[in-house]
């Protein structure tokens, strides 16, 4: 009878370990389509050891030995340096994308307004006192400036856009950050209670791909299970159960723009990063790279611009003979684009524009406006006349904007690769995973007919005996 009562243990030990291979299947077609998810698989194995009866041994069933998830630690490895490269490069193509204040065949550019400002001091020498052309020309002027103010504030907004953009994702990294930490504290506690937390797991690894996506942050796994997180140049934003939390302040030595400082996990202090990777560091590449450069070539393009045609109207005479005066108002060399602006006394009355070179050849000399024409071909301090280096800007520009966008476009098919092994050893497959609920139903009902043989046995024996 004692045998019969070991059957009956059997049964309902197998009973159990099927049960949880139907649930683990049951729980994988659940999260079939939930992104981060890592199939899992409920692991059998016999019962040791098996009892000896006689000159033979029985076994005596099977038991639930874990239930382990899907990983494989280098497709996660590869999986996480594609995800931070592609944020990284297609934050970057679109912040520089999406600048259309340097798009040459742009209504008003600069390149095109440069040339009607010449062709208006042209059409000028032709007839310098009339005040008609004269008021043509100092329009044309201020048609230019203009056109240099739009451009430097186009840049200039595209920078300022991604400061804000920084500005609203600090939360969510705080956020993400503060997760992380909770999430080891919790794996710990559930890893003491001798079980394997598989859905914790997922969740860390959830919050890791975001903050690899965000701001570049490392995973650095521990000895006691946790995963640190350190950003691309070494400082730690998440340390165990600990969680720094970063701030914006603003940089007086880059105009004023978001500086990113960080607050250790362990309060002790705070230091500036600078370094990132993911989106932040896509952006902020954008912003102190190629958008900066072509802030400040623009700058140097009107400032020594603007200089060279001052020094040329300084030397000419208006029609009431003074001298002496600057056409443009440009101020100093940094942020001269956005600035720079017609001479008030000129905008007010175009007669004073300086168009002769004698007082006393007035007014029909047009000599002075001979010298401003030659400014159009004139190199400025880059070695190029202000077409020219106004090209110059475009073609740096675009060629940066280019080489960020096939960068972007390469590692997104790296990602697609990356994405797709992960997959194919962590996702889940709903045909593998209905073979497996029914292999466990099949069992569940096979060990049912056991039990219930069993049972009848025992009934028999109960009834001999009686």
């Amino acid at each position: 009878m004692g045998d019969l009562f070991s059957l009956l243990s059997l049964g309902a030990n197998a009973l159990s370990a099927h049960r949880a291979a139907s649930s683990t299947a049951s729980h994988n077609l659940a999260n079939a389509n939930t992104p981060g998810y890592s199939r899992q698989r409920a692991n059998l194995e016999a019962v040791l050891p098996a009892y000896r009866l006689g000159g033979s041994f029985f076994g005596r069933g099977v038991s639930l030995n874990s239930v382990s998830q899907a990983r494989d630690f280098g497709a996660e490895r590869q999986f996480a340096l594609a995800n931070e490269a592609r944020a990284r490069n297609e934050a970057q193509a679109g912040a520089l994308e999406s600048l259309a204040a340097l798009d040459p065949q742009a209504s008003g550019a600069i390149g095109s307004q440069l040339a009607d400002f010449y062709a208006s001091m042209r059409a000028l020498q032709q007839n310098p006192g009339d005040l008609s052309l004269r008021q043509s020309a100092i329009g044309q002027s201020r048609a230019l400036a203009l056109a240099f103010n739009r451009t430097a504030a186009g840049i200039a907004g595209a920078r300022d856009s991604i400061d804000t953009r920084l500005s609203s994702q600090v939360s969510e990294v705080n956020e993400l950050a503060t997760q992380m930490a909770n999430l080891n504290q919790q794996i710990r506690v559930a890893r003491g209670s001798g079980a394997e937390p598989n859905d914790l797991l997922d969740a860390r690894q959830a919050v890791q791909d975001r903050l690899g996506q965000l701001v570049g942050a490392t995973a650095i796994p521990t000895a006691e299970g946790d995963v640190n997180l350190a950003l691309p140049g070494g400082t730690t934003i998440v340390n165990g159960e600990l969680a720094g939390q970063l701030s914006t302040v603003p940089d007086a030595t880059n105009g004023g723009h978001l500086g990113v400082r960080l607050t250790r996990p362990d309060g002790t202090g705070q230091v500036s990063v600078s370094t990132f990777g993911g989106e932040w560091g896509g952006m902020l590449s954008a912003r102190d790279g190629a958008l900066k450069a072509a802030e400040t070539a623009l700058d140097t393009l009107a400032f020594d611009w603007a200089g060279s045609v001052n020094t040329v109207h300084r030397s000419g005479f208006a029609l009431d003979g003074s001298t002496g005066r600057d056409l443009f108002d440009a101020g100093a060399q940094g942020g001269a684009a956005g600035r720079i602006t017609v001479n008030a006394a000129l905008l007010a009355n175009p007669s004073l524009l300086a168009a002769s070179s004698s007082a006393t050849t007035l007014p029909g000399d047009g000599n002075n406006l001979q010298l401003l024409i030659g400014t159009e071909t004139a190199a400025l301090s880059n070695g190029l006349n202000a077409l020219q280096g106004f090209a110059g800007i475009v073609a740096s520009y675009g060629a940066a904007a280019g080489q960020a966008r096939a960068a972007a476009d390469a590692d997104a098919a790296i990602f697609d690769y990356a994405t797709g092994l992960r997959e194919s050893v962590s996702g889940v497959s709903i045909d593998e995973e209905i073979v497996e609920l029914t292999k466990a139903q099949r069992g569940f009902e096979a060990v049912m007919k056991v039990i219930q043989t069993t049972d009848e046995m025992l009934n028999t024996l109960m009834q001999l005996k009686a």
